[in-house]
């Protein structure tokens, strides 16, 4: 194999892993988090009107939550039904990110019921660790990630500005962010599915 060769080869490898990398997300992630956009955007402004009628025990966010996150599980069920192909690496990376931030929230949940803390706390925290969950995913899926964490921070920031309406602002965020995201990854994925229909097939 002389250099050209060996730079076209690799080139083509390349090619391979940057598809495979972005099927993985297009073909599993698109309509999950558009689905997700509702719920968990839902979800959040939720908990705001709940804190603003005075509940401050457990019981109706862990009833709130624990229903969100049931919908958000059954509708992942569903929609990976229509998954083609196995589970890579990297899409088995991206469901660790993601797991990781669900179990970050909800610690940081308990934390802040035992430290007794007020709603000042926590809504925050969650959109820095949306931030650093869609940070991880930019090492994976590339650098326009990064913008999304920091749209994130700066809701964080803008969240600690007007405390009153930060679980508001947060569900805003999060309602507009992961449709816009799933909708642009479902029609990449879409159109990637129709020209590969329109390629001739080699027998």
């Amino acid at each position: 194999m002389n250099r050209d060769e060996a730079f076209e080869a690799l080139e083509y490898l390349r090619r391979v892993v940057k598809e495979t990398r972005d099927d993985s997300a297009l073909q599993n992630w698109g309509i999950i988090w558009m689905v997700h956009a509702f719920t968990n955007g839902g979800g959040f402004a939720l908990t705001g009107w709940l804190l603003d009628h005075g509940r401050r025990t457990p019981p109706p966010f862990l009833l709130l939550w624990t229903l969100i996150i049931a919908c958000n599980l059954g509708s992942i069920a569903l929609l990976r039904r229509r998954r083609a192909g196995a589970k890579t690496f990297v899409e088995a990376q991206l469901w660790a990110i993601w797991t990781a931030f669900v179990g970050a929230v909800s610690v940081s949940a308990f934390l802040n019921y035992l430290l007794g803390l007020d709603r000042l706390f926590l809504g925050p925290v969650i959109a820095v660790l949306a931030a650093v969950a869609f940070a991880s995913m930019g090492s994976l899926m590339g650098s326009q990630w990064y913008g999304v964490a920091g749209l994130f921070l700066i809701t964080a920031l803008s969240m600690t500005l007007l405390p009153r309406w930060q679980f508001y602002i947060l569900g805003a965020v999060w309602l507009v962010t992961k449709f816009t995201v799933g909708w642009l990854l479902d029609r990449s994925r879409r159109e990637r599915a129709a020209q590969t229909a329109a390629r001739p097939r080699v027998v």
